[in-house]
């Protein structure tokens, strides 16, 4: 399902580095789980949470055996989008990512001059994903409030500085500080972003096309991989 700051392009590449470094029975918790590509990737114990409930609320319906619409007309998603209040969470976060343009929440109905059927699509795509996010511990809370276990990695994809945005309010400066914290309470903490402060170590990076449209290839720019905590002496595990 296309999503705005997904990360099923690099998923593969960011979750081999930071699991390098995962201890034996560490929980791996998201505070930022958005689409669940990176998650979905991880094994042992998983905690994922996201302020978006809507989204949740989709990945738990998934799991009771809502199966998402193949087909989605341009009336009935703006019928919706205009009456949110009728319409239970889950399909609302269906049409709102899954069907709107460029994954942006309620952006716009998602078409184009091929007639891809985006609602077919992010469907397949769930199916998919949902047995590997099963036993995923889920929670809808401010990034701020979730319980996170001792010890524990931390991988963060926070809405980014200075783009799109996701329809939520975001202050960076007091997440960094909270990142800082939970360093300091001895967890390990990652954060995907384009740019971070000096005390966040890049430890990788790789250019991927970036674009809102979809039809052109738009922008290219480098996803990279930040480190806050100091590295293990030696990789403890790999998943």
């Amino acid at each position: 399902m296309q999503y705005l700051g997904g990360k099923s392009r690099i998923a593969k590449d960011i979750v081999r580095i930071m699991s390098a470094e995962r201890a034996p029975n560490m929980p791996w918790v998201e505070p930022f789980m958005g689409s669940a590509k990176v998650i979905s990737l991880v094994r042992g114990r998983r905690i994922g949470s996201d302020v978006n409930l809507e989204m949740i609320d989709l990945f738990k319906a998934l799991r009771d055996g809502w199966e998402p619409p193949s087909e989605v007309t341009k009336d009935f998603y703006n019928e919706v989008k205009s009456n949110q209040h009728k319409y239970p969470n889950h399909l609302k976060a269906f049409l709102s990512i899954g069907c709107s343009f460029g994954g942006i929440r309620w952006d716009s109905y998602a078409k184009n001059s091929r007639g891809t059927n985006y609602a077919k699509d992010a469907k397949r795509s769930l199916i998919k994903l949902e047995p590997k996010i099963r036993d995923v511990e889920l929670y809808s809370t401010d990034y701020k409030l979730l319980d996170i276990p001792d010890h524990s990695l931390i991988y963060c994809d926070p809405p980014y500085a200075n783009t799109a945005g996701y329809g939520f309010e975001f202050n960076h400066e007091e997440f960094y500080s909270w990142c800082r914290d939970k360093v300091a309470e001895g967890h390990y903490l990652f954060v995907s972003e384009y740019d971070m402060p000096d005390d966040f170590e890049l430890i990788w990076e790789k250019e991927v096309s970036v674009s809102l449209s979809l039809t052109s290839k738009g922008l290219r720019k480098k996803e990279r991989l930040y480190r806050l905590h100091k590295k293990p002496a030696f990789s403890l595990s790999m998943y």
